[in-house]
């Protein structure tokens, strides 16, 4: 046979897909193939032909796992543990979740004094149980309830995380220091204080503020406002929800004395939310300052 019909008929073979129909069947002509091509018996053909098609398959079907932000992924739940569920020990949640120690164990009481056992588990390790439930082809639920504080990491090196912006791209990466005349600032610091916060919803209530941070005196709230964020609801529609977007944002400017202050302000908002920088401009007089807000990092309506 001529090499270049030789060549053809390996790039037909290549290229040809056996009908749906037959894809439990073995076609004669493929094994054939396989033992012209590379001298295998017809057993061996057929064994390495099947496997191959296994593998394509499971790629094809393989799910791929959501990406988590690490706002997600520190996230703290409490999750249930229920005597006649597949998770009803620690054991067996660290099992699930491959973690690599036995999650802390708490007792809960309900209004009828009827105790529960929950364990302590993060936004990662609930992600791992889930898809693990779904592979378990289980009719339960697995009750995860939300705990801890507004998720807070501003990054020394980076504009990461402002709202907004993707700070992965490469408009928003910082330049390398040497080739700049002056040391890069990227907005407000970690554990600077006093910071200005941005409000809106609740927390734009000087009762609501005054209340939550054990006031003397009533706080000074500021008309302001914010570009790079759009509204939302969640909890069907019971909260407003301040995301990422092209929109400019209206709301209040507050400035926070203290990290105790903000301690108070973060565990008001929960883990559902995270603290990211923004530039707010003060209505009053056209102001620009560097702050925070509060970004929502749930599942929104």
């Amino acid at each position: 046979m001529d090499l270049f019909d030789e060549l053809e008929n390996l790039a037909v073979s290549a290229a040809y897909e056996e009908p749906e129909e037959d894809t439990n069947n073995l076609s004669h002509a493929t094994i054939k193939m396989w033992q012209d091509r590379f001298g295998y018996t017809y057993d061996e053909a057929a064994t390495l032909i099947d496997i191959t098609d296994s593998v394509a398959n499971n790629i094809k079907t393989t799910k791929q796992l959501p990406m988590l932000s690490p706002a997600q992924a520190c996230t703290i739940y409490l999750l249930k543990l229920d005597d006649i569920g597949p998770l009803s020990t620690a054991a067996k949640v660290q099992a699930a979740a491959n973690l690599t120690r036995i999650p802390e164990s708490y007792v809960g009481c309900s209004d009828n004094d009827e105790n529960s056992v929950f364990v302590k588990v993060d936004g990662s390790a609930k992600l791992a149980i889930e898809t693990w439930m779904s592979s378990q082809n289980h009719n339960f639920t697995p009750l995860f309830v939300s705990f801890g504080w507004a998720y807070k990491e501003l990054s020394s090196s980076s504009l990461y995380p402002t709202l907004g912006n993707d700070t992965t791209l490469p408009q928003f990466r910082p330049q390398d220091p040497h080739l700049l005349d002056h040391v890069p600032s990227f907005g407000q610091a970690q554990d600077q204080f006093p910071v200005w916060y941005f409000f809106h919803g609740t927390l734009a209530s000087t009762s609501k503020i005054c209340s939550l941070l054990a006031l003397s005196e009533e706080p000074i709230l500021h008309k302001a406002s914010v570009n790079g964020g759009e509204m939302k609801t969640w909890g069907n529609g019971k909260y407003n929800a301040l995301v990422d977007g092209s929109e400019r944002i209206y709301g209040w400017a507050y400035q926070v004395a203290s990290g105790e202050h903000e301690d108070a302000l973060r565990k008001y908002e929960t883990a559902a939310y995270e603290v990211v920088r923004c530039e707010i401009e003060a209505e009053s007089n056209n102001l620009m300052v560097q702050g925070c807000t509060f970004r929502f990092v749930g599942a929104i309506d």
